[in-house]
């Protein structure tokens, strides 16, 4: 008996020092990243966007993704990433200026980008209802992905002779003040992001105008 009691009590203090050590590793590896900055993935990997990691969900993420830190952990570190928050290894993080520096560029450039949309649309329709809206966006939209027409926003805006009030200064003078009607920013963030309510039109008039689709007071075609 009592040499069973000193083999179960060896036991214990060996799984026991097993957690010990796990701590310890735990402790190692945890990391202090500032709420909201961002981090680098550095390999293909996933997310784990379920808290139990063994039974969760995953989410595939590419070496390079950049990453916005949303809650420090040990092992890992709860990131956003490309629409989805899950965890991931803190070994698979790393920083990376020069990516990150594009990455934030590229934000810049596109938020840009869908301001101007948003004034477009109110020069254009902002009495409209906000499919009258989205629609606009979407003919802006339609030319950037079509191989007639220049492949930026800005570029398609700015065109001579397409969209007068670019051409006379309307869209430019919105812009500095920045006046523009919140349902024209969501039209434009609608449109940007590929809703289509115009079956690929790229153009529109006054409706009664022209054969086409109309909404509101714009026939599309």
């Amino acid at each position: 008996m009592l040499s069973s009691k000193k083999w179960l009590l060896g036991l214990v203090g060996f799984f026991l020092s097993l957690g010990l050590m796990g701590a310890t590793k735990c402790d190692a590896q945890a990391a202090d990243y500032e709420i909201g900055s961002y981090i680098v993935c550095n390999t293909d990997t996933k997310l784990f966007v379920l808290p139990d990691c063994n039974e969760g969900v995953v989410a595939e993420i590419s070496q390079n993704s950049v990453c916005t830190v949303v809650e420090n952990d040990k092992i890992y570190t709860l990131v956003s990433c490309d629409g989805v928050t899950g965890y991931l290894y803190q070994e698979f993080i790393g920083y990376d200026e020069a990516i990150i520096a594009a990455y934030e560029a590229e934000l810049l450039a596109r938020s840009e980008e869908v301001r101007l949309l948003a004034a477009l649309i109110q020069c254009e329709a902002g009495g409209e209802c906000i499919e009258g809206q989205v629609a606009v966006g979407s003919v802006v939209m339609n030319r950037v992905r079509s191989a007639a027409y220049p492949n930026t926003i800005v570029d398609v805006i700015y065109a001579p002779g397409q969209f007068t009030p670019a051409g006379s200064g309307n869209v430019a003078a919105l812009m500095e003040s920045n006046n523009i009607k919140d349902s024209c920013r969501e039209a434009a963030k609608t449109s940007f992001q590929g809703v289509d309510l115009v079956q690929g039109a790229t153009h529109f008039r006054r409706a009664g105008s022209k054969d086409g689709i109309v909404i509101g007071n714009h026939v599309f075609f």
